[in-house]
């Protein structure tokens, strides 16, 4: 029989109808082979093969030979630039716009054009979260920017342009509607409960393990209660911070090891499926939030929404998470 399931950071309603679908593997993807031959510009272009600058602040992770790991690149076609001052606009009593200020940038994951997180060092990774470390100290310095969405799109469907490993980062003037729900359900429950929710959620997972998929000294992993999409989980740092700019070189470490032994679960398990993940962390100008906890949502593209779906608000997922946990939990990858 199908559940009815909310979410209790999201709000969202989802509800979960084993009964649709066959096995949770049943999902696994084609392999889609890139062109040959085909123009790369994180590979081909002077953007990435001409020294780092030195005034370029948090431009770029760095080996030990001095080759970069990742680095940071204007985005060709972005949504948001930073030179326009920043205006609200008032068309009538009714609409009402701002001027398009922020920043849209791309990080380039690896020099290699071929890897992906499944086959990256841990090391590699950890060169990735760094990075990001970076860009929220830098984009916190302007005063128009209130936060910044870092996300990383995977495969075609998953809205991934190119196939060269890349994440990106857009720094907007304003709070996402999404992320203001998460904040708004988590300072009603700290209200109520003088408790973090997430730390409550993180709690609960670690303590039944019916949907835990990975766990070490501080990062954890589950996947959601009330999944939108198949596979749909998190994956939340132990000890309660606001953003991903508070954690430790050990905390990173840990994080990498989470973020690689799932992906490589993931890809064994789907056949490298197409993915996004996103960054939620507190907005720009109130770090250090007792209310909100920062964490990644893992989002697989193996089903589209539909017309229910975009009409209603409410998913419907064929794979209950606790059957997904269960055939991860299955992936041996060492």
């Amino acid at each position: 029989m199908s559940e009815i399931r909310k979410d209790p950071l999201s709000n969202d309603w989802v509800i979960i109808a084993s009964e649709r679908g066959g096995r949770p593997t049943d999902l696994k993807t084609e392999t889609t082979k890139e062109e040959k031959g085909k123009f790369c510009p994180f590979c081909d272009s002077s953007e990435v093969s001409e020294p780092v600058k030195p005034h370029s602040i948090c431009a770029a992770t760095f080996a030990p030979d001095g080759k970069w790991m990742t680095r940071i690149l204007p985005n060709k076609y972005p949504a948001l630039m930073p030179e326009p001052i920043l205006a609200q606009r008032e068309m009538d009593d009714l609409y009402h716009c701002l001027t398009g200020v922020g920043g849209h940038e791309i990080l380039v994951d690896s020099p290699k054009h071929d890897e992906t997180l499944a086959t990256m060092s841990k090391e590699q990774i950890e060169a990735i979260i760094t990075n990001y470390q970076c860009r929220y100290s830098y984009w916190r310095k302007d005063p128009r920017i209130t936060y910044l969405s870092v996300f990383k799109n995977h495969g075609k469907v998953a809205g991934a342009s190119l196939h060269h490993p890349h994440s990106q980062l857009v720094a907007t003037p304003l709070i996402p509607p999404r992320l203001t729900t998460e904040l708004n359900e988590s300072k009603e429950y700290f209200k109520l409960n003088n408790e973090c929710l997430m730390c409550k959620i993180l709690k609960t997972e670690l303590e039944n393990k019916h949907r835990l998929i990975f766990e070490n000294n501080s990062v954890a992993a589950f996947c959601s209660f009330a999944p939108r999409f198949p596979f749909e989980s998190l994956i939340v740092p132990k000890r309660h911070s606001a953003s991903l700019e508070e954690i430790t070189k050990e905390e990173i470490s840990d994080l990498a090891e989470a973020m690689s032994v799932i992906f490589k679960k993931l890809d064994k398990l789907l056949n490298d499926p197409p993915f996004n993940y996103l960054i939620h962390v507190a907005p720009l100008r109130t770090p250090g939030l007792l209310y909100y906890h920062w964490h990644i949502e893992v989002i697989l593209r193996l089903s589209q929404p539909a017309g229910f779906e975009w009409g209603s608000g409410v998913y419907i997922n064929s794979v209950p998470p606790e059957d997904a946990a269960l055939e991860l939990n299955k992936v041996k990858i060492r």
